[in-house]
């Protein structure tokens, strides 16, 4: 190999590279994985396989950046593809015990998580994208989501709103607990009711929407939905209602996307740069991998508020 290897040349290193680029040289990874004990891939760790976590634009985002920065430096990455938290588990444990992987990056941040006690257990190099919920000297990546939260209620409250109505995904992650967080602050903050209701499935939806936009006296002028694609089934159950956007209810989400831009009317959202995320998750696990040094063990990527078609003054 010469690769950083102190005993060859600059100059016959160089020529080496010239020859090789030349005849289209491509260096054989499983050759190189013999010799180095290193797999040069990285594990990608998602939450569940299921359609809605594989399709769900924040996640495709995220990857895209990961596999960038992957690209660039000459790793490869692997995704987990188990639907439940079981066969998660074991799935990360033959990942860990086949050495099939140099490191991992957790796509979630949940709390006394067994796949996280799992990494650190066997001293495994990983990073989070999300909070560091359970050991503080992990690197984690995130958004603010709190202050998120709060901006975008503040600018919903700026339009003249005064009774919103939030909605959040069930299952107890951080980034949805930390926008419900953001969301009361502000409201409690400016003396409103902060209604949130947790949605288990398009039924617990319909029958939200009915109590609160159809059957109450005091209706909800908007709705922040904790996640884009809980924002798309509150369009549909919307429409089945017929209740007009933005001229009947107004509505208002995270995560900027093709889907927030394209629906049916484009929805105001807060962007998040999962692309960024990734990028930089990508990017810093290899740091990690390298020995190179990390000068922090928190990042925090920025997000803005984009204004569309769902959201007016009133």
């Amino acid at each position: 190999m010469i690769r950083n290897n102190a005993k060859i040349s600059e100059a016959t290193s160089n020529k080496v590279k010239a020859a090789m680029s030349k005849l289209g040289y491509i260096p054989n990874q499983a050759a190189r994985t013999l010799i180095t004990n290193k797999t040069m891939t990285i594990g990608l760790i998602q939450k569940s396989s299921t359609p809605e976590i594989r399709q769900n634009p924040f996640n495709s985002d995220v990857l895209n950046g990961i596999n960038q920065a992957c690209n660039v430096r000459g790793y490869s990455t692997r995704m987990t593809v188990s639907e439940n938290s079981g066969d998660l588990y074991h799935e990360v444990k033959t990942m860990i015990q086949s050495k099939s992987v140099d490191g991992f990056i957790l796509l979630y941040s949940l709390k006394d998580d067994p796949v996280e006690h799992l990494l650190y257990e066997f001293k495994v190099p990983y990073l989070v994208i999300g909070k560091s919920l359970n050991y503080e000297n992990i690197i984690h990546i995130d958004n603010d989501n709190i202050g998120a939260a709060y901006q975008l209620t503040q600018y919903l409250y700026h339009l003249g709103h005064r009774h919103i109505l939030f909605l959040q995904e069930s299952g107890h992650y951080a980034v949805t607990e930390d926008r419900t967080v953001g969301f009361k602050q502000y409201c409690d903050n400016v003396k409103l009711s902060n209604d949130c209701i947790v949605i288990e499935s398009m039924n617990d939806l319909r029958d939200c929407i009915k109590q609160y936009c159809i059957d109450a006296s005091h209706k909800p002028s908007v709705i922040i939905t904790s996640d884009a694609m809980l924002n798309m089934q509150l369009l549909n159950v919307l429409y089945e209602y017929q209740l007009r956007i933005p001229e009947d209810i107004q509505t208002a989400t995270f995560n900027t996307s093709f889907l927030t831009e394209n629906a049916t009317p484009s929805q105001t959202s807060v962007n998040i740069n999962p692309d960024v995320l990734g990028f930089t998750a990508g990017n810093t696990i290899i740091d990690v991998l390298r020995n190179e040094t990390i000068s922090f063990r928190e990042k925090l990527i920025s997000t803005q508020i984009v204004e569309r078609v769902s959201t007016t003054k009133i």
